[in-house]
């Protein structure tokens, strides 16, 4: 089973997206998941990742996304990654 977690952060310095930034690779680790960090920092419109909260949290599963999150909640994050 192929499990990633994809972290988008904000173009800008985010508080919120450092603080995950720091504590979801290890939590990555322990749990069997892979971390992706994107940066959301295209000036291109269409480029831009749809993205309306920072950090966006995506969970994927064997190449799907199963859930989105907005916003970094360590709580609800751990929540959510021990269903799969």
């Amino acid at each position: 089973m192929s499990k990633q977690l994809i972290l988008i952060t904000a173009p800008f310095g985010c508080g919120h997206c450092a603080k995950a930034l720091k504590e979801l690779p290890p939590i990555c680790e322990e749990n069997g998941w892979e971390f992706i960090e994107m940066k959301n920092d295209s000036k291109e419109q269409s480029d831009k990742l749809p993205v309306d909260l920072y950090p966006t949290i995506m969970i994927r599963v064997n190449e799907k996304i199963e859930n989105t999150l907005k916003g970094y909640n360590q709580k609800n994050l751990l929540t959510e990654i021990k269903k799969y």
